[in-house]
């Protein structure tokens, strides 16, 4: 009988907290411009059976030239926020799209690499946790710590979608 409660455990989905939206396939929309159903990034996540769970992102990181940066990394649930500690963030960008064209080869290699280090230059190295604080219009104040020492500069908002609404990448206007 134990050994049955302890089988049925382990193949229970382990809670993802602030991700469950994402467990049931919705999408986070970072900086969403409702009117325009448009996002500055796009995460889903994918939860595996062992409790590791992905984030697979999109972030459009320049308008014109269109630069689109595709990234897949490890996060956890931590206290009530999401996290992650890159193990090596240039192998965590797995694309980059200039205008609608991916890099390849050495010019994809050499900016993932340049992105990458520029990362590290304003986050360091060490944990990025993310919690989700509910806003009145229903989207979310995602309030970021680095190192457990909050870094308010990163505050965005972010909106769970739905994969089919047909929301797209853009920067806003300035």
């Amino acid at each position: 009988m134990l050994l049955m409660a302890l089988l049925a455990l382990a193949g229970a989905p382990q809670d993802a907290g602030p991700l469950e939206p994402g467990r049931s396939g919705k999408l986070q929309c970072y900086g969403p411009n409702v009117a325009a159903k448009t996002c500055t990034a796009i995460g889903a996540y994918r939860f595996d059976p062992d409790g590791t769970i992905w984030n697979d992102a999109r972030n459009q990181i320049n308008a014109s030239p269109a630069v689109v940066l595709f990234a897949t990394g490890k996060v956890y649930v931590k206290d009530g926020a999401e996290c992650a500690r890159p193990e090596n963030r240039a192998e965590e960008i797995t694309g980059i799209e200039v205008d609608g064209t991916r890099l390849e080869g050495a010019q994809f290699e050499g900016a993932r690499q340049q992105i990458a280090a520029n990362i590290s230059a304003v986050l360091g190295d060490g944990e990025f946790c993310s919690t989700y604080v509910p806003n009145a219009d229903g989207t979310l104040k995602a309030a970021v710590t680095v190192n457990g020492v909050a870094r308010p500069e990163f505050e965005s908002t972010v909106l769970w979608i739905e994969p089919n609404d047909g929301w797209t990448l853009a920067l806003p206007a300035n």
